[in-house]
């Protein structure tokens, strides 16, 4: 059994990791200049945005749609943070430690969950900011649209944030079971997972679009504001598979590993 204080160490250790270590020798890009990528394209898109805002043609929930390729990413995160025990020669240490492997995969999983959060809350406050600031500086826009861009922002990113841990702990396993036997079935897994994914790209749709029919009739409600019964009940039982799908992996990790 691990103690506690090792286990927030090692999730500590996966929220700060920087990636791998390899990628970064073969490219060598100082901060500055990933800095100056991420703000150029940051003013790009914000300056588009506002352009079309200043010509009134922004309909200001539509802004959400940056977001919209979240679950992929929140699954290639958790693809990435086993895969990179791998790309960074490191997995020999990482499963010798003494410690169940399920705890170990756990600790990964939490740190990049929790990683996920910040960003969330992040994009929530500057994109409501902006918003804001929006409603502030054009006569076209009230604080009644920031109140509507804002409860869609929270319909959306709710889902994201309740439903990514299932979708990290499957990006996880999807990398773990290429370094097991079950390697030959992995194939069929990538098609069903990625189709899978895209479903999801229909729920920011439905979101979005539905809290743009209700701005036009100058009310806040978006789609599944406040949410009905069914959705937590789902919600749920995405947590409980989740904790299966970290058990599985560490059996996985004991029983069927190929190094």
């Amino acid at each position: 059994m691990m103690d506690s204080a090792v286990f927030r160490n090692l999730v500590r250790h996966e929220f700060r990791n920087k990636g791998s270590w390899r990628k970064q020798s073969r490219i060598r890009v100082s901060r500055g200049w990933w800095l100056a990528y991420f703000l150029i394209i940051l003013t790009a898109v914000v300056g588009t945005m506002t352009y079309f805002a200043i010509n009134n043609e922004l309909q200001i929930n539509s802004i959400w749609y940056v977001t919209m390729g979240f679950p992929y990413m929140v699954f290639f995160w958790g693809f990435g943070t086993v895969k990179r025990e791998w790309e960074n020669d490191t997995y020999g240490w990482w499963l010798t430690m003494p410690f169940p492997r399920a705890e170990l995969i756990t600790a990964k999983w939490l740190g990049v969950w929790l990683k996920l959060l910040l960003g969330i809350v992040f994009a929530f406050v500057l994109l409501s900011a902006y918003v804001f600031v929006l409603s502030l500086a054009l006569p076209a826009y009230s604080l009644t649209d920031v109140g509507s861009f804002m409860i869609a922002g929270i319909d959306w990113l709710t889902l994201v944030a309740g439903f990514s841990p299932l979708i990290i702990s499957l990006g996880m396993m999807m990398s773990i079971i290429q370094n097991t036997s079950l390697r030959p079935i992995s194939p069929v897994l990538w098609v069903v997972f990625m189709s899978g994914l895209s479903l999801l790209f229909q729920l920011p749709d439905s979101v979005i679009s539905e809290s743009m029919l209700q701005e036009g009739m100058g009310e806040y409600q978006a789609e599944w504001f406040p949410y009905s019964w069914e959705l937590p009940i789902v919600m749920g039982v995405s947590w409980i598979l989740t904790y299966a799908a970290l058990r599985f992996q560490g059996y996985l990790l004991e029983k069927k590993l190929e190094i």
